[in-house]
């Protein structure tokens, strides 16, 4: 009896074990969901009825006990995931009753890094004793906010509500959930910016919650990338600026990028950032805090009390600044340095909104006076994005000087402050405001949405990449038109 060639032996075993892997696909598991390839799926579920638009399909799955953002308009969950490493974060269990849950079987789940760069949509489905749905699900390297009303319309005013804050760099989700919390809503219809308040119903539970590192606070505000910025990066790149020219570390700003979702629609990029009110600035108990909503014709600006009542008695303090710009005023409450950084900042980022309005006039009580410093809000028109009136991406951007009503005023008493200024300047020029270290910051937040998956999701590629370009060209242009304006004379 002749014997069998070795080669046959090892066939063999090689056709048993694919054998086997084939009959255990079955067992196959990708952090809590069973994989199969889309063919044995559609086996399982021959005869089934099939849900094409699985309204319901979020109440189906949790992610490490929580809700997944889910996007019903497109039958698309978002999943926040760490951009460092290989391993996936986070397990799937299923909610429903009855309800078991599948991921089909894909290749892109073997580099996540990759997957979540380029976007990839992988399947879920869900199958019960009578009928099955199959939903998207894609890995984003952002944070995700999800919010949710009892109502299931978000409306001005209060209400419950549920907040869920997943962040790829943090371990825990963050949750409010409907039993524990109450949302305050405020919402800007002109400008889609969300304010939501945080409420614990017992009292004695701490309800500030540091949410994306960015401090424990009660009160948060969403503001919408803006629809001109086509970089995407402006005006947290002019958020750095200003913390740059800050030397008082209290009126510094954090923000962060996020993806929105509300009751059940995807609302895109957001900037999250604490509501700068008393709390957030630690003014005292006779501390006032006030925010400029806007300047009439005439250069009056119009104010609004921020933190307490808006009533005569919280707007003594803002009678005291008026008062200071006015013929033969006396600025010497003024805190001069302050108003030396946020003339830089303006200039340097190009904020021509922050000089008409969306800044804060802060007034400290000291010894039954006030000092007085300012600060910006949002700044969404920077490095040459100008509101309609002046025109978009104009070409003066590079030379323009801001208007800064007030610092002009101080230049008018004070003859030091010119070339404080200018020490000041050519001092952060040689640090924080360096060309490279802004064109550093750009390039920074521009890669993290890259690597998100953000762009090829929900932008045109090349498109964006020429709105970085001229974002980086404005700041070099600025740049270097600045340097040569204050070493300049003391302007008239």
């Amino acid at each position: 009896m002749k014997k069998k060639p070795v080669w046959m032996f090892f066939l063999a075993v090689s056709l048993f074990c694919l054998a086997v892997a084939m009959d255990r696909i079955d067992d196959m598991e990708f952090h809590g969901l069973r994989v199969m390839p889309e063919e044995k799926l559609a086996e399982l579920t021959e005869g089934l009825g099939r849900v094409d638009n699985p309204q319901n399909a979020e109440e189906l799955i949790l992610l490490d006990g929580h809700a997944v953002p889910y996007d019903r308009d497109n039958n698309l969950f978002y999943v926040s995931q760490p951009m460092e490493g290989k391993a996936y974060a986070g397990t799937f269990t299923s909610a429903g009753e009855n309800c078991t849950l599948y991921l089909q079987e894909d290749d892109a789940l073997e580099d996540k890094q990759d997957a979540i760069a380029r976007g990839h949509r992988f399947k879920v489905w869900f199958v019960t004793e009578n009928a099955y749905a199959v939903s998207e699900m894609v890995f984003t390297g952002l944070p995700m906010v999800c919010i949710r009303s009892e109502a299931g319309k978000l409306a001005s005013g209060y209400g419950k509500g549920n907040i869920v804050i997943h962040n790829p760099d943090d371990k825990d989700v963050i949750t409010m959930s409907v039993k524990e919390s109450a949302v305050e809503t405020k919402i800007n219809y002109n400008s889609g910016t969300i304010s939501f308040k945080l409420y614990k119903k017992q009292y004695d539970q701490e309800r500030d919650l540091s949410l994306l590192g960015l401090g424990k606070r009660t009160s948060w505000k969403l503001y919408p990338v803006y629809e001109k910025d086509n970089a995407f990066s402006g005006e947290i790149v002019a958020n750095y600026v200003w913390n740059c020219v800050c030397g008082d570390d209290t009126l510094q700003k954090g923000m962060e990028y996020a993806e929105v979702i509300v009751d059940g629609q995807y609302k895109g990029l957001y900037y999250l950032a604490p509501k700068i009110g008393k709390g957030y600035l630690s003014l005292g108990e006779k501390d006032r805090a006030y925010e400029c909503v806007g300047t009439l014709e005439d250069g009056t600006r119009l104010f609004e009390v921020t933190g307490d009542e808006d009533i005569q008695e919280n707007r003594e303090a803002l009678a005291q600044y008026e008062g200071m710009w006015q013929k033969n005023g006396d600025a010497a409450q003024a805190d001069i340095e302050n108003y030396i950084n946020y003339n830089i900042y303006l200039q340097a980022a190009c904020a021509v909104q922050n000089s008409m309005e969306n800044f804060y006039v802060i007034a400290r009580e000291e010894g039954g006076a006030y000092q007085f410093c300012r600060i910006p809000e949002r700044s969404k028109f920077v490095f040459g994005m100008y509101p309609s009136r002046i025109g978009w991406q104009s070409v003066f951007a590079k030379e323009n000087i801001m208007e800064d009503v007030e610092y002009a005023c101080l230049s008018g008493q004070m003859e030091d402050i010119w070339p404080r200024t200018a020490a000041k300047w050519k001092e952060l020029r040689r640090n924080a405001l360096s060309t490279d270290s802004l064109l550093g910051v750009a390039y920074l937040y521009e890669q993290r949405l890259a690597d998100s998956g953000y762009i090829i999701r929900e932008e045109e590629t090349s498109a964006y990449g020429s709105a970085c370009e001229t974002l980086h060209e404005l700041i070099r242009e600025r740049m270097d038109n600045l340097d040569h304006y204050y070493e300049g004379v003391k302007p008239l």
